[in-house]
Parts: C-alpha cells; structure tokens; sequence
C-alpha cells in the first residue's frame, strides 16, 4: 500500500513538472514589463481564458514545443493574460482588470497574441494591409515560429505579416 501511494505522489509530482515546462514564467503582467524594459526585450502577451481549448492547445503544441520556447526564453519576456480575471493590473499608469486590460488590447476571441515593445506600448503591424495590434486565434508551431521571427526580427516596421505567414 506504501508503495502505491508513493508511486501515486510520484506520478503527481511527475504530472506537475510537465505542466511547468508548458509555462514560460510566473511574471506577473507588471513584473514582465518590468523585465523586458531591464532586459531590453519584446514583450509576448497570451489572452487566454480558462474554459478555452484552443488556448490549452496553443500551450501544449505551440508554446510546449522545444524549438518555440528557445525562441521564446531567448528574445521576448512571455506573460499570460487571464481575460476574465478580476484582479488588477497596472499599465501605462492606469489600473485595468485582466478583462478590461484584455478588452483595451481588442482581444475577442480566444487565444488571442499580443506583442509589445520593451516599454510596454503596443506593437502595431500590418497584416493584409490592414494595421493590427493584435493577432487573434490558434496557430500552428510552424507559422507562430514566423510571426515570432516578424516580430523578434524587427520587421513589423516595414513588412506584411501576411506576406510572412
């Protein structure tokens, strides 16, 4: 019996440590600012909400994936945003809950990327000639890997994300 209980805590402790290598950091929204302003790095913002599946799935096969996360840990600070969160955040002086915060980013749907510069003010891109500060939705490992090349890359500045992508 003393076995399988130890067998048991050692499957959980297992089951954790897995889900851990899914999550970037344990930054909150403040602190990841405050790290990509020391550190001199793009900030990756994740909109997600609990009930989401693409959301669980996006951090399983795309954040999860080794070759993202030396991408990630490498050149962005990676924050996750709850949209439904109730608790509040400051940014750019000015106090948001993580719904209103999520709405101020037009997040509206969910998983929803948003990237910003080391100060913290939103990253506006062209995607299809249109201008977005957003990227709304799943994405494949291999087409996030382009959009965070776009956007580690610098080429927001003057290219397409559609033309990337």
């Amino acid at each position: 019996m003393k076995n399988n209980l130890k067998l048991s805590y050692f499957l959980f402790l297992a089951a954790l440590a897995g889900l851990n290598n899914i999550v970037y950091s344990q930054l909150s929204f403040e602190e990841a600012l405050a790290k990509a302003k020391t550190d001199n790095k793009r900030v990756i913002v994740d909109i997600y909400t609990d009930w989401c599946g693409w959301c669980k799935k996006m951090d399983k096969d795309v954040y999860g994936n080794s070759e993202i996360k030396k991408i990630v840990k490498k050149s962005f600070v990676f924050v996750k945003l709850d949209a439904e969160s109730l608790g509040l955040i400051s940014y750019k002086g000015k106090k948001y809950t993580g719904a209103e915060l999520a709405e101020y980013f037009e997040a509206t749907g969910y998983p929803t990327t948003i990237f910003l510069e080391p100060d913290g003010s939103v990253i506006k891109f062209t995607y299809d000639s249109s201008t977005m500060k957003n990227i709304p939705g799943y994405f494949k490992k291999d087409d996030f890997k382009k959009i965070l090349i776009f956007f580690r890359d610098g080429k927001y500045k003057d290219s397409d994300l559609s033309k990337e992508v």
